[in-house]
């Protein structure tokens, strides 16, 4: 996945996303849908943005969890009074619950298969307290996913240039990315490579594998964070 990118993810996305905005609509929709959540899981960190801004903008206590190591060494320096685990989200066990999980950003699509979301959603409502929600931003449905599309992102600093450029295609219910960056800084040009594979699911299996997973009512907002959706799934009290 970002193996070989981890030093570069902040610099790139920090050149069209947003992670503090996003951090406030997650809080004003707790807010709403579950004004008693303090204390928060994100699953599929990344680098701890969200985390970091849940914690210093609205109060919240966020504790992390992803599977790139690389990402957990920022998270855990970005977001010091945070706990930060490594772990599958398919398959993990803190022992703890949270009134609140998160995973933003499409991380969910990196279960690939409709078996392991299952799974991903039965560790998820493993981790919610009775009376709390997981928050979940999907990835792309099978027929809203663009194949043979090609991407550029450039950052022009003084001192360094990143130029990371993708494609895609579509294998079988699998979107397959490639990713190339040329890098550059006054001591060296880096080609590196990375190749991203996140599962297709469609509204319907998202909604069945969360009510699966022990989640007994489940709400779908379709335009969410970023366009992409958003479901809201509770617990019993």
């Amino acid at each position: 996945m970002f193996s070989e990118s981890v030093e570069l993810y902040d610099t790139i996305y920090s050149e069209f996303k947003d992670f503090e905005a996003e951090a406030a609509q997650v809080a004003t929709l707790l807010r709403e849908k579950c004004p008693t959540a303090k204390r928060l899981l994100d699953v599929g960190c990344g680098t701890g943005r969200h985390a970091a801004a849940l914690v210093a903008e609205h109060g919240f206590q966020v504790d992390g969890l992803d599977i790139e190591s690389g990402f957990l060494e920022i998270a855990r320096k970005r977001c010091p009074t945070g706990k930060f685990f490594r772990g599958d989200m398919a398959s993990f066990d803190l022992g703890s619950t949270y009134e609140a999980v998160l995973c933003l950003f499409s991380s969910i699509g990196y279960v690939r298969t409709l078996e392991r979301l299952t799974l991903a959603a039965r560790s998820i409502r493993r981790h919610v307290a009775p009376g709390g929600v997981a928050i979940i931003e999907p990835w792309f449905t099978p027929g809203s996913f663009r194949e043979g599309a090609v991407h550029m992102t450039i950052v022009d600093r003084e001192d360094l240039k990143i130029s990371r450029v993708n494609r895609t295609e579509v294998r079988g219910r699998i979107s397959w990315m490639e990713f190339q960056y040329l890098v550059a800084d006054p001591q060296e040009i880096r080609h590196l490579k990375e190749v991203h594979e996140l599962g297709l699911f469609s509204e319907e299996e998202m909604l069945e594998a969360l009510e699966a997973g022990g989640f007994h009512k489940v709400e779908f907002d379709p335009k969410g964070l970023t366009g992409r959706g958003l479901y809201l799934a509770r617990t019993h009290s």
